[in-house]
């Protein structure tokens, strides 16, 4: 048996771990790391012409955005849930796009969207006073 299967089962439960453990925000910051590595692997697979890592991981981006979407709450900032809501919405299609035309920039487009949500999203802290303060960090870099 190789060391494969060993290295995949370790981070198996290394991530359930860090999951039972983790904070809501945390595991949010979790679902953007995990979408940005599924792009990068669709990319890097469209690249390489293995077809068939490309749709698996463009799949799996596509349920973290799904994720993403059903876990918005409006309570604090309707507007923002909406935008983000679209937001999301918008990367679902351009990752489809993408994927059937082997778009590569597409890939990058989606990446960048995202990868500005996450930065905004660490930017606010769990403990901090002013969720009001932090939605509008949130909000202005979906602006």
């Amino acid at each position: 048996m190789s060391a494969n299967p060993y290295a995949q089962n370790y981070r198996q439960i290394d991530l359930a771990a860090e999951v039972e453990q983790a904070s809501p925000h945390r595991l949010v910051t979790m679902l953007f790391e995990g979408f940005l590595t599924h792009v990068a692997k669709a990319k890097i697979a469209t690249q390489a012409g293995q077809f068939d890592v490309k749709a698996r991981n463009v799949q799996f981006a596509m349920n973290i955005l799904v994720g993403l979407k059903g876990g918005l709450d409006d309570s604090a900032s309707p507007e923002l849930s909406v935008r983000l809501f679209e937001l999301y919405d918008y990367c679902e299609r351009r990752l489809m796009d993408a994927s059937a035309r082997q778009d590569l920039a597409g890939f990058d487009e989606v990446d960048g969207l995202i990868r500005q949500i996450k930065e905004a999203w660490e930017a606010i802290a769990p403990a901090a006073p002013g969720v009001v303060a932090s939605a509008s960090r949130l909000q202005s870099a979906v602006a």
